[in-house]
């Protein structure tokens, strides 16, 4: 009998991943390839990607897996993507239009994403936060820079209006459907999340947007965030007539191939990841709970709320850890002896302990070691990232 196949999409931080599985859930093949971010010499807090790029990472992704399992586009009956709750902007046709300050913001060009780790806009985020919208209440009763109303608020700031006026603003995941398939129809987990659309209370609060300064939204039916009338899916919801020519010409597919509604990525892996750790945890009934995130209704399960602790910038702290140690310079020297990652010498080391200590896991080994990270920010209870 003949299999069907499926492939998954992770947009993480640093690279994007494709995984091919077949319908007993076998992983058939792997690809990765690693993604662009931009940063500012002149400012810690900017961290900006490109679509273009991404896309370009998923299209040879899609193509690599394919190749290695020798297996038809033909016989791929659906595919899905998660991504980093990141801010994607773009024109209303769908090109990429510029974030980074300056001359060129509001301009079509490739930098039009602003990473999830973009610390700019901490003042419009306190701005929010002195408004005691009901908006808060959904999100630990504090709203942090990372979610994607104050970033969209720091662009309105300093792009000039007839530029801000023509721009759509995405939750990553909800770009990357929408380029695949030309279907607008926002993902209920990307605006619940990250864009302050309450499902219970109508989606869109007029209100808050009134209040913070982008009545705008309010007076164009929010055309710019989507989710007209609450229009949303659920994760997986087949998004309108699946692949578009166009995309699937670009990713080696057929078109009209089945694309499921997205997911920000660490709401299908709530396990740590590379650039975080985090919690989220479902239940029947909505809690609220002051400084941890939500509850989100919909997000992930239908008729299910979510709720999600953690800490943001794992990754990064752990890099910080390691740099500035000052055993840093030997261990570079180590692995450059090696000709291995200073990774793959620190894992080495930690073997080599477990067999000294008579352990049989890293875990066993360190138990009685404790880290406190919040040197690093604290996403919760503090929500001060």
């Amino acid at each position: 009998m003949p299999r069907n196949y499926y492939i998954g999409i992770d947009v993480g931080t640093g690279s994007v991943r494709a995984g091919l599985v077949q319908d007993d859930g076998t992983l058939l093949a792997s690809s990765t390839e690693s993604t662009i971010t931009w940063r500012d010499p002149n400012d810690h807090r900017i961290f900006e990607q490109s679509t273009n790029n991404i896309w370009d990472g998923m299209c040879k992704t899609i193509r690599a897996v394919l190749a290695e399992a020798k297996v038809a586009p033909s016989d791929v009956k659906g595919l899905g993507f998660d991504a980093t709750c990141s801010l994607a902007v773009s024109d209303m046709n769908g090109d990429p239009v510029v974030v980074t300050k300056g001359d060129k913001l509001g301009e079509i060009g490739d930098r039009n994403i602003i990473l999830w780790a973009d610390h700019r806009a901490e003042e419009e985020a306190n701005l929010i936060n002195g408004t005691g919208a009901t908006v808060l209440d959904y999100v630990g009763g504090v709203m942090s820079l990372e979610m994607e109303i104050p970033k969209t608020l720091w662009l309105k700031k300093h792009m000039a209006p007839e530029r801000f006026a023509r721009c759509q603003f995405f939750d990553l995941p909800d770009f990357l459907t929408y380029k695949a398939t030309g279907d607008n129809t926002r993902s209920c987990c990307s605006v619940t999340c990250k864009c302050s659309f309450v499902p219970t209370k109508n989606g869109w609060q007029p209100d808050f947007f009134e209040k913070i300064g982008l009545g705008e939204f309010v007076g164009n039916n929010f055309k710019q965030l989507g989710a007209h009338e609450s229009n949303v899916l659920t994760a997986g919801i087949p998004i309108g007539q699946g692949l578009s020519k166009k995309a699937a010409e670009e990713l080696g597919l057929l078109e009209g191939t089945p694309v499921g509604s997205g997911v920000i990525d660490a709401r299908v892996c709530p396990t740590p990841l590379s650039e975080r750790i985090l919690r989220p945890v479902q239940s029947k009934e909505g809690v609220f709970v002051p400084g941890v995130w939500g509850p989100y209704k919909n997000a992930v399960m239908p008729g299910w709320w979510m709720n999600e602790g953690g800490q943001s910038s794992t990754g990064q702290l752990i890099d910080f850890m390691i740099r500035t140690h000052p055993a840093y310079p030997k261990l570079q020297e180590l692995a450059e002896e090696q000709k291995t990652s200073i990774h793959e010498v620190l894992a080495n080391q930690l073997n080599e302990l477990c067999k000294e200590e008579g352990v049989a896991t890293w875990t066993e080994l360190t138990k009685d070691m404790h880290f406190y990270p919040d040197l690093h920010g604290n996403r919760s209870p503090i929500a001060d990232p």
